[in-house]
């Protein structure tokens, strides 16, 4: 930032807006779990940096009347958290408040000087339960808004609800009266449908999905690895790799099988791991959105919930690998919403029969924005190189020693996929991550021209 000290701090007040003392939903709940008892709950934060377009030059008091527009419009964006008088956890929705905006001129050095008082700046106050749940900033040429600068405690949304933000504060500034949906769902009526008796089967039916993925075997993704780390070290080491070739080929080869790309670039992960160590059976963590009640897609606020998947990686070829990793994610899908404590249970019942519940040695985390919002110009999508140094991915991206050898977070975005991938080095090397990256390209780039892999093709490919 060129400025030491904003030009201005403005209040966006609001009033008569609906409130109330809730409980928690489930993806609330997993948040705050996160919040309290991970050491870097509290450091992860979810960032929107949006450039306005060229022909979109608001003022400042019309961007305040947009934002105090979303502020009463979605109760998550006006929530803190805290306990009741029994002890249970609570969400409290506030009628009335102020909202801070700071006022700065845009810096001289443009989006990197927003990107950094965006990620270091505004987050140097970690975000607790009982705080307000949003820091918002206005980047100005004289009196014309340029950027908008907004950061989001976690248990505010998920990338879903980020999307939604952006799409309704871009109509606004627009329109002035936009038409947007006339009564998004809330947070609190999320929690209602989840204690009632439907929401509760919901939950209850995903445990027979769990008890079956908790039984499967994890083994070791990289069993032929062999390097020492010193015992000095965290041992974790981190690797970009942004690929154009991989977003036009994985489009290719989803429309091909009549997949999604999300699927396609599961199964390419699957397919080059299982071409290093032959496994044929992965079981991975994976986010999935909740979004698929067209209720539930107009809520800001969080639904995603983790899930874990077991794929067995057979047939004859890379598209009978598409099939399968589409099929075993049909119904984790179905599954991923789910009360935590009932899912805890099933793991302390599963202990008391004689074995520990098998815990994922590789996770996915794939993009849970709506499809059209992640470009990079959208503000939505930062390049990969700005996740790694500054975003969110790199603090809840840490793989557990002794659990998690492997995350992976991938984001196809307008010019490429970008993969982040953080290895645990006691059990795979740098360089073979760097090796599985190209391995992967490669193969989704002679399927999508037309080659049809065999399983053979897959391991010359990218088993080495």
């Amino acid at each position: 930032m060129d400025a030491t000290h904003p030009a201005g701090v403005r209040d966006v007040a609001f009033d008569g807006a609906s409130h109330g003392v809730h409980g928690l939903t489930w993806s609330q709940t997993r948040f705050r779990h996160m919040m309290l008892d991970r050491p870097d709950g509290r450091h992860v934060y979810v960032p929107l940096h949006l450039s306005l377009p060229g022909d979109l030059r608001p003022g400042i008091d019309e961007t305040l009347r947009c934002l105090r527009t979303l502020l009463i419009r979605h109760d998550a964006l006006r929530t803190t958290y805290g306990v009741n008088a029994a002890g249970d956890p609570v969400q409290r929705v506030a009628a009335t408040g102020a909202l801070p905006v700071e006022i700065w001129p845009v810096p001289e050095s443009g989006a990197a000087g927003v990107h950094r008082y965006l990620y270091e700046g505004m987050r140097e106050r970690l975000f607790t339960l009982d705080a307000f749940p949003l820091r918002a900033a206005l980047f100005t040429e004289g009196d014309t808004v340029r950027r908008v600068a907004l950061l989001f405690s976690p248990m505010t949304l998920d990338d879903w609800g980020l999307s939604l933000v952006k799409e309704e504060l871009l109509a606004l500034l627009r329109s002035g009266h936009a038409a947007l949906t006339p009564q998004p769902w809330q947070p609190a009526q999320q929690y209602a449908w989840e204690q009632s008796p439907e929401g509760r089967r919901r939950s209850e039916g995903a445990m027979a999905y769990w008890a079956r993925q908790l039984s499967l075997p994890a083994p070791p993704l990289f069993p032929d690895h062999h390097d020492v780390v010193p015992l000095d070290g965290h041992g974790f080491h981190e690797t970009v790799f942004e690929s154009p070739a991989v977003l036009r080929a994985s489009r290719e080869v989803a429309g091909r099988y009549r997949a999604s790309v999300y699927t396609v670039l599961t199964a390419a992960v699957l397919a080059a791991l299982s071409a290093r160590s032959s496994a044929v059976h992965h079981y991975f963590g994976i986010y999935v959105h909740n979004r698929f009640a067209p209720r539930s897609r107009t809520m800001v606020g969080p639904l995603s919930q983790s899930v874990t998947v077991g794929v067995e990686v057979g047939g004859k070829s890379f598209g009978d690998v598409v099939g399968a990793t589409a099929r075993a994610l049909l119904p984790a899908y179905r599954n991923a919403a789910y009360d935590l404590g009932t899912l805890d249970a099933l793991r302390a019942r599963l202990r008391e029969e004689g074995g520990e519940p098998a815990a994922p040695r590789l996770f996915l985390n794939l993009t849970n924005s709506k499809p059209a919002s992640n470009a990079p110009d959208s503000g939505i999508g930062e390049p990969m190189e700005e996740l790694v140094a500054r975003s969110r991915f790199r603090r809840i991206a840490e793989p557990v020693a002794g659990w998690t050898d492997l995350y992976f977070g991938i984001r196809p975005y307008e010019d490429y996929t970008g993969f982040f991938a953080r290895g645990d080095g006691r059990v795979v090397s740098h360089p073979v991550i760097e090796t599985l990256l190209r391995g992967i390209e490669t193969l989704l780039v002679a399927e999508a021209a037309g080659r049809r892999l065999t399983l053979a093709d897959v391991r010359a490919i990218a088993g080495t």
